[in-house]
């Protein structure tokens, strides 16, 4: 079973899951329309299908910007000595 990570464990946990932001983006748009935000079933179609294509690469570029890979880790350790 997966954990959500906690505020403090943030800077060794970087990524957010596609599914985090692409259910947070549902449920922002749900609740607006149910406050009576004019959207038509097409227009939430339309919306959820740009976050489908820009969350990954939303994720991906924070996730990147995070994350070491052990070869570019190991380089930079044998130059510090």
């Amino acid at each position: 079973m997966t954990q959500i990570p906690s505020p403090e464990s943030a800077p060794t946990e970087p990524l957010v899951t596609v599914g985090v932001v692409t259910a947070a983006v549902t449920a922002v748009l749900a609740l607006l329309t149910a406050f009576g935000l004019p959207v038509s079933d097409d227009q939430q179609t339309a919306i959820l299908g740009l976050v489908a294509v820009v969350a990954p690469l939303v994720v991906m570029a924070v996730g990147r910007s995070r994350v070491w890979s052990p070869a570019t880790v190991a380089r930079l350790m044998e130059r510090r000595r």
